[in-house]
């Protein structure tokens, strides 16, 4: 090629991928632009519709003085008083059930009590539930966890009683205990005479002050669900491959009790930003309306929709669903999925056998070349993951950006499309048919990760079935007209217009998708691996720009230097978007030694180490693990007002087992404390637990990731006289256990230590609490 053809060729180069960046910034925006809430509705609309003001006035009438309201505490038990009144002013009745329940995956249980109405059908059968829960963390309010499905839950039934009753009965349960192990919605399962007539469940709950509402997750056997609320939802969001990972986080909620039950259930919620999540700041004052409308939207066009279905006669079929930036929810028969797979697959496959052909080369450079896949996403992915957490290293944060995230996120985006781009050179040095084989070979790896997931995780599929299904009928048709005209090039294959198409769609999914993730879980290896797969695209695009491509790998390599300089340079925290830290006072009953506990999941602020002499960081009990180290400092002579919790032998009613031994005792707070709980060594060797008669399922794996050596069982609102806890233990030698209670709260003598915390931290979770624990002989 001349000098001036070679030229040529890189402007048309050039004039592509500029395209590609602009396409690429069009989706962005667009993406942006559909992921913001609707605005919210006044007071003033038609009756029958959600207003998210009516739905916030409510709210503030039920928690207005932002007063936390965990399970068991006397604030929640004025709040329940404030939900029968509204139920009431709706002209609704509604009752109170008592229980006792123990968690599904909490390996915990406790008192709890939810608040039941029902609003009659029009025919007796199947009723719908609408599930949210009212309790919150001990340390915020809990405005967007749970009191927005609270609010939308009464905004709802409210709008339901202004239009025609509904076919089917709908039932509003507002649980309790939530927080503590999903204890209220499985008291409800357990032991609520309305739960034997539940046809379908709706539940809703927020993690976060804002975002747009999505379908979580389903059920199963979703087809009726699904099929019924795609078209009813106004602005619908969800992917059935949130629901397929969505056991990989570390979140959950009453949906979980309701599908263990055998109903069929959907999980709505915002909650994609948890800057305020389990914290005072989330408080009505940063509950976004808009979010509450958009909540009340949704959850009210599904309640219509499935009141007046047939609970009677759903499908036992299930279907994947993807929304198309909230116009549209696009469902499919789960069983059509394999074969579109297939197809993919099948379309892409004689294109890289015609071209293995035609270019040739041994099987050592073909293998190459198919790993020229793992290298573009991997490569840019490992680099993207190292820089955020290099930035949250040097910032002493949890998550690189927590504050100002825009700095780190150019630094993430710059750094994954200049690796992407240095590794196209040495991975086509060479290479003819370099150009092919860089666009194909990405597409033959998601068409086979698609006919995959398609077996094994058929909800998982939709996040890349869809664009590889349209690259597939890209490389197909092109390839063939090509041969059709005998005047196809493997060196000019794919054409930039071929390669924009086939981006187009991922640009859109994927980009959804970034930005999605890091709204939930940070700038980290999620969020880098999504933005990798997308720039993997663009590997033919950096081929095509020649010796410009240098140049523009330099200039987005200072780009992301000088956005990292920013980022390091930012405070990691503000009051706005705090710092997770909670004190804890620990007191050992048997010892008399107190002791000052602060969580060490980020560098101890001066101000703190200035105010106790906390040691390095380290596990505080012999139960932690390196998962949760702790930094410590002893906290001097114990408050004289504190009184260890109680342990009395109970007789045992039962006869004795046949192997092993069974230990009865009766453990209360003889301070009255909220929380208790009970850890029993792994030499125990223990069977089973039961308490108040409860048997607790087995003990939850993902809890051992936190417990060493034993079991951690836990108590909330524990009654006065205690709760009665049976062990079946393998183990006849007596073993030693130990027994503690929590409070909210730290003694006077900690006020140092709070005044020393920054004003950019905050308590969250449990919040400061005080633990005085000792230890028995079982």
């Amino acid at each position: 090629m001349t000098a001036t053809g070679e030229r040529g060729s890189e402007l048309r180069g050039a004039a592509v991928f500029v395209a590609a960046v602009g396409l690429l910034a069009g989706a962005l925006a667009l993406v942006q632009a559909r992921l913001e809430p609707p605005p919210p509705l006044e007071k003033n609309v038609s009756e029958d519709m959600f207003s998210a003001t009516r739905a916030l006035e409510r709210l503030e009438r039920l928690i207005g003085d932002d007063a936390p309201h965990p399970v068991g505490s006397a604030a929640a038990a004025a709040m329940r008083e404030r939900m029968l009144a509204e139920f009431a002013a709706l002209g609704v009745q509604a009752e109170v059930q008592e229980g006792f329940a123990c968690g599904p995956r909490s390996a915990g249980c406790g008192r709890v009590w939810n608040v039941v109405a029902a609003l009659p059908g029009r025919e007796e059968g199947p009723a719908l539930l609408v599930s949210a829960h009212y309790d919150s963390v001990a340390a915020g309010p809990g405005a967007g966890d749970d009191g927005s499905g609270v609010a939308a839950s009464f905004e709802v039934a409210r709008a339901l009683l202004a239009g025609p009753r509904p076919r089917n009965p709908v039932v509003f349960v507002l649980v309790d205990g939530e927080e503590s192990g999903l204890l209220g919605a499985q008291a409800f399962v357990d032991a609520h005479p309305r739960a034997a007539s539940i046809g379908a469940v709706i539940n809703l709950d927020a993690g976060g002050t804002r975002g747009v509402t999505s379908l979580t997750r389903t059920t199963a056997s979703n087809d009726g669900l699904v099929a019924a609320i795609a078209e009813a939802v106004p602005r619908p969001y969800g992917a059935s491959v949130i629901g397929a990972v969505y056991g990989l986080t570390p979140y959950d909620t009453d949906f979980t009790v309701y599908k263990n039950a055998g109903w069929p259930a959907l999980d709505f919620g915002f909650g994609e930003d948890k800057a305020h999540y389990h914290t005072p700041l989330d408080r009505l004052a940063n509950l976004d309306p808009a979010s509450v409308q958009h909540l009340g939207d949704t959850a009210l066009a599904a309640v219509r929709a499935l009141a007046e279905a047939d609970l009677t006669a759903l499908p036992e079929r299930s279907r994947v669903y993807v929304d198309a930036l909230g116009a549209k929810l696009l469902h499919l028969r789960t069983l059509w999925i394999p074969g579109l797979a297939a197809l993919a697959l099948g379309l892409l496959v004689p294109v890289a056998r015609r071209l293995a052909r035609e270019v040739g080369g041994s099987r050592r450079i073909w293998l190459a070349r198919g790993l020229g896949f793992v290298a573009l996403v991997g490569g840019p992915a490992a680099l993207g993951t190292g820089l955020m957490a290099a930035i949250a290293w040097l910032t002493a944060a949890e998550v690189a950006g927590h504050a100002a995230p825009l700095p780190a996120r150019i630094a993430l985006w710059t750094s994954v499309l200049a690796a992407g781009g240095a590794l196209v050179g040495p991975l086509a040095r060479a290479d003819a048919a370099a150009r092919a084989w860089l666009w194909l070979g990405p597409w033959l790896w998601l068409a086979a990760i698609a006919a995959i997931t398609a077996v094994a995780l058929p909800g998982a599929s939709v996040g890349v079935l869809p664009p590889a299904l349209l690259a597939s009928l890209l490389a197909f048709g092109t390839c063939r007209i090509g041969h059709a005209r005998s005047g196809m090039s493997w060196g000019t294959w794919p054409s930039g217009l071929v390669v924009l198409l086939g981006l187009a769609l991922p640009a859109l999914m994927w980009l959804q998708a970034a930005v999605r993730v890091e709204a939930v879980f940070g700038l980290g290896p999620a969020a880098a691996g999504v933005l990798a797969l997308l720039a993997s695209l663009l590997a033919p695009l950096w081929l095509g720009l020649g010796r410009l491509r240098r140049p523009l790998v330099l200039a987005l390599a200072l780009v992301s230097a000088g956005a990292t300089a920013i980022a390091v340079t930012s405070p990691a925290y503000t009051d706005a978007r705090p710092r997770r830290l909670s004190l804890l006072y620990h007191l050992d009953a048997d010892s008399g030694a107190g002791r000052w506990i602060v969580g060490a999941d980020a560098p101890l602020p001066a101000a703190l180490q200035a105010a106790a002499p906390f040691g390095p960081a380290g596990p505080a009990f012999a139960w932690d693990t390196d998962e949760s180290p702790s930094f410590v400092a002893p906290a001097g002579s114990p408050p004289p007002e504190l009184a260890p919790p109680v342990v009395e032998p109970v007789p045992d009613p039962e006869p004795p087992p046949s192997s092993g031994r069974r230990v009865v005792v009766r453990v209360r707070s003889a301070r009255g404390a909220r929380v208790m709980a009970m850890f029993v060594p792994e030499a125990a060797g223990l069977r089973a637990v039961a308490m108040n008669g409860v048997a607790l399922p087995p003990y939850p794996e993902h809890r051992r990731k936190y417990v060493a050596g034993g079991e951690v069982y836990g108590i909330v609102a524990p009654p006065p006289e205690g709760v009665v806890v049976t062990l079946e233990l393998d183990r006849e030698a007596p073993v030693e256990a130990v027994v503690w209670d929590l409070s909210e709260g730290i003694p006077a003598a900690g006020d140092a230590l709070k005044a020393a915390r920054p004003t950019w931290a905050v308590p969250s979770h449990g919040g400061d609490r005080t633990m005085l624990s000792r230890q028995i002989s079982l």
